[in-house]
């Protein structure tokens, strides 16, 4: 039997833990694979921390999404550093409190935890990105 992706990720999008390969050093977020997309090895992952603020290698601003969904919609893809020496991970997620016109590659952002919404009344919680403090 298999958990709900929600609990399954749980960990990984309210904490930012991410898995290192021990092999080839590879960090996934927020999948657990038993299969490293890298060295393509069965391989043992060690949990690490990964820290809140990011560079943003690439986004996209969607302006057409169901009524549900308030437009526009920055959506990006951030490099976050470990807590401790190692690989980045690649990490995607919106923005909020961000004009979409004020995000570009190569900026810094800081991960906020937020409500993102709620399945039959159980608020799901994860990562939106923001501009630091200070440079909003």
């Amino acid at each position: 039997m298999h958990e709900p992706p929600h609990w399954r990720d749980r960990p990984q999008n309210e904490r930012l833990l991410a898995r290192e390969c021990r092999t080839c050093g590879y960090v996934s977020f927020p999948e657990h694979r038993r299969i490293c997309k890298r060295c393509q090895d069965e391989v043992e992952w060690d949990e690490v921390r990964l820290q809140e603020r990011g560079t943003v290698r690439s986004y996209v601003v969607q302006n057409r999404l169901p009524d549900e969904f308030e437009t526009p919609l920055p959506l990006a893809v951030l490099d976050m550093p470990q807590e401790t020496d190692g690989e980045p991970a690649r990490v995607y997620g919106l923005f909020t409190e961000t004009e979409p016109d004020d995000i570009e590659i190569g900026m810094v952002a800081d991960a906020d935890l937020r409500q993102l919404f709620d399945i039959n009344g159980l608020p799901v919680h994860s990562f939106k990105f923001k501009l630091p403090r200070g440079e909003r």
